[in-house]
C-alpha cells in the first residue's frame, strides 16, 4: 500500500522549488470588453479602441488591472494542469500580502505568470494557508505587468 503524501507534501510537490512559468496567453480586445461588461466598467481606455489610439498615451486600448490580477487562476491552473495539489478537498482565494500594477498590458500582447512558493502555513483542521510570489510579464516589455504576494487556502480531509 503506498502511504499518502501529508497535505504539506502534497502542497510542496505541486508547486515544486523552483519558479514555473505559464504558457503565453493573448489578450484579445473581446477579453477585455466581456470583463467591462460583466463589471460595469466602461472606461474607454479599455474598450474603444479608434479612440485609445488617438487619445491614450498607450497608442491603444489596455487590460483593466483587474482582468490581470482575474487571470492569475486561469495561469496557474494552466502551469500546473490541475487545480489543487493532491488529496485538496478544494482551495480558496485568500486574498494579497502585495500587488503592485507596474505596467500595462496592450489589447493584443501577450502575458505569462512566473510562480514561485514561498511559504505554507498549517492552520490547523486541514487547513493550508499558501504564499505564491508572482510575477506577471508582457511578452516584450521590460518591466513585469503586475507583481503579486498570493494567497490560497487549501483545504484537506479528515483535518490531516
Amino acid at each position: 500500500m503506498t502511504k499518502q503524501p501529508s497535505p504539506a507534501e502534497s502542497i510542496a510537490s505541486f508547486y515544486g522549488e523552483s519558479t514555473h512559468a505559464s504558457d503565453w496567453l493573448s489578450v484579445s480586445q473581446e477579453m477585455i470588453n466581456q470583463f467591462g461588461e460583466s463589471t460595469g466598467d466602461k472606461d474607454w481606455l479599455h474598450t474603444d479602441p479608434e479612440r485609445a489610439k488617438r487619445e491614450s498615451p498607450f497608442g491603444g486600448t489596455i487590460a483593466y488591472g483587474f482582468w490581470t490580477i482575474s487571470m492569475l487562476t486561469y495561469l496557474c491552473r494552466q502551469t500546473f494542469g490541475r487545480d489543487y495539489p493532491e488529496g485538496a478537498l478544494y482551495g480558496l482565494n485568500y486574498g494579497f500580502d502585495r500587488i503592485r500594477m507596474v505596467s500595462p498590458v496592450p489589447v493584443g500582447g501577450r502575458i505569462r505568470n512566473h510562480m514561485r512558493l514561498v511559504s505554507v502555513e498549517d492552520r490547523g483542521a486541514g487547513r493550508f494557508l499558501v504564499k505564491t510570489d508572482n510575477r506577471v510579464e508582457i511578452e516584450g516589455v521590460e518591466k513585469p505587468a503586475m507583481l503579486a504576494e498570493w494567497l490560497c487556502m487549501f483545504v484537506f480531509p479528515n483535518g490531516e
